[in-house]
């Protein structure tokens, strides 16, 4: 059973509980995407998302999995905000795990906010890139053909490699060989073939470390906190 249809079984069954944060002063895919960064830990995989080309945000939606937590999220643009819903199976602690989401949110929301416009621009990419490596893990772990799996770590490599706070971070050069290294294997495949179940681990556990750097990267920087590499000075 894929993850749409458990989701389309559970959200009228399991305990849920919504917030809504307004875009004003961000632009809607600003918060979209902050909203994104703050929902999408560690163990979080989105599974589907529809993004309106252009300048019309309305009606974004993004829905995310975690099997280690049994949790599901929705992200969706309205007119005026963005509203965050969880569904937790636990009644009991939904509303803890929600509020942290919202403390996050509202905290980053604030810092993206004071920041000049070319950084802001720089961080929403960022995010960005993070929304593509776990398209590729998704894509890994649903048995998708390689041709997929192999498109999603390529938007993942050249979108970063158009990020000066990416590129300039420390780490940065790890991350663009990991990613050079899997589309180099998966081009070798029969393109329209399922990817390899045996490998599936190996590429999940890099993908997640590059997650984990990526989601620090973003964090430090929304703080004001240098991410920069160490300069030598001979």
């Amino acid at each position: 059973m894929g993850l749409l249809t458990t989701f389309s079984e559970i959200n009228k069954k399991w305990p849920n509980q919504s917030f809504k944060i307004l875009f004003d002063p961000l632009t809607k895919l600003e918060l979209f995407e902050l909203g994104y960064f703050a929902s999408s830990d560690i163990p979080f995989r989105c599974f589907s998302i529809k993004l309106n080309p252009g300048d019309n945000h309305d009606k974004d939606v993004a829905l995310l999995y975690s099997a280690a937590s049994k949790q599901f999220i929705s992200l969706l643009n309205k007119d005026d905000g963005l509203v965050l819903t969880l569904y937790e199976n636990n009644k009991d602690e939904i509303s803890q795990h929600l509020e942290l989401i919202k403390t996050d949110l509202a905290k980053f929301k604030d810092q993206l906010t004071s920041m000049r416009e070319d950084l802001r621009d720089q961080i929403v990419k960022c995010i960005l890139v993070e929304r593509k490596v776990d398209e590729a893990m998704h894509f890994t772990l649903s048995n998708e053909v390689n041709r997929r799996v192999y498109f999603a770590i390529g938007e993942c490599r050249e979108r970063a490699a158009l990020i000066p706070i990416f590129q300039n971070s420390k780490g940065a050069d790890l991350v663009q060989l990991a990613l050079h290294k899997w589309m180099d294997y998966v081009l070798r495949l029969n393109q329209d073939e399922k990817f390899p179940e045996e490998k599936t681990t190996g590429l999940i556990k890099n993908f997640l470390q590059i997650k984990k750097w990526l989601k620090d990267l973003i964090t430090k920087q929304l703080a004001g906190i240098s991410t920069a590499k160490e300069e030598i000075n001979v």
